[in-house]
């Protein structure tokens, strides 16, 4: 079988890996010149298996007004534009904003991430995939606010050995969190989440790929077309070339929206922006050894291993 992949990050990095396995053909496209060089280039590296959490959730609409009072210092901002397709999304997180749809949000979260987990483990396990920076260091998200560490807790997955923490606990876990104890509210601690370097992840996932006589990388091009059979994609358009195929998978990110729209498909996908900051480290023994997420702030700390 002969699968088009369109994107080339972890998404379609990992998709591409798996299909070649399988014994599949792959072609594998991306605009960029490298692979992982957007979403998959730098972002926070959690491998976080157990503590999933919606951003759609029912207490984020008050919150997001709270936050755009505080200007620069919010941890979310939103700027409306004058765009159909932003107000139709937001009316769409709104509607996921439902206690009940959250739930089931989560829920379906659990289990990709678990899937995920199985899948992440039978590939260093069996391929001696490594390289990418993973370690096993688990996760810590400290609240600053009683009503946030409160939901969280109703969450907390006990067959996992998820914990309840409060500050000084969250202290004993992570000795570098000393200077915010007075701030701290308490903690969910998840001591079997992990961490990696996703750019890394990608660039490994390539190499072995490459490898393969049954992949083709396509880099530096744009898919002009697609081209079907009834309800099907039977080729896709590189420029001026066709590249037949039996089945597609698309993992462009905020791309994919205008390439599938054509096709009658819309992705209910809008694009958010993170900021990502990576240093040096003067003091080993200041920072966090644990992954840790500061839940109100909407910020991330890890460290890749020595």
């Amino acid at each position: 079988m002969r699968v088009a992949v369109i994107g080339a990050g972890v998404i379609g990095l990992a998709t591409a890996y798996s299909l070649v396995r399988q014994g599949h053909s792959v072609e594998l496209i991306e605009g960029r010149d490298d692979v992982a060089l957007e979403t998959s280039f730098a972002n926070g590296g959690q491998l976080s298996y157990r503590y999933v959490s919606p951003l759609a959730d029912a207490g984020v609409p008050l919150q997001a007004i709270g936050w755009m009072l505080r200007g620069a210092d919010a941890p979310l901002r939103f700027r409306p534009q004058a765009s159909l397709h932003q107000w139709r999304w937001c009316l769409q997180f709104l509607l996921a904003c439902r206690r009940s749809v959250n739930r089931r949000n989560a829920a379906h979260l659990l289990r990709l991430a678990l899937h995920s987990q199985q899948i992440l483990r039978s590939w260093r396990e069996q391929d001696q995939l490594d390289g990418f920076a993973w370690r096993a260091n688990g996760k810590l998200v400290i609240y600053r606010d009683q009503h946030s560490l409160h939901k969280g807790a109703a969450a907390i997955d006990d067959e996992s050995g998820q914990r309840l923490l409060d500050a000084a606990q969250c202290v004993d876990v992570e000795p570098a969190l000393t200077p915010l104890a007075a701030s701290l509210r308490g903690g969910i601690y998840s001591p079997g989440d992990e961490v990696a370097d996703c750019h890394l992840f990608c660039t490994e996932l390539l190499r072995r790929l490459r490898a393969s006589p049954a992949f083709h990388l396509h880099t530096g091009q744009s898919v002009s077309a697609l081209r079907t059979e009834g309800k099907r994609v039977r080729a896709v358009v590189l420029g001026h070339d066709d590249v037949a195929i039996d089945h597609l998978v698309v993992a462009a990110g905020t791309g994919s929206v205008g390439l599938l729209r054509p096709l009658g498909i819309d992705l209910p996908i809008y694009p958010l922006k993170g900021y990502s900051l990576t240093v040096a480290l003067a003091d080993q023994d200041r920072v966090p050894q644990t992954n840790v997420t500061d839940y109100d702030n909407k910020v991330v700390y890890l460290r890749p291993p020595r």
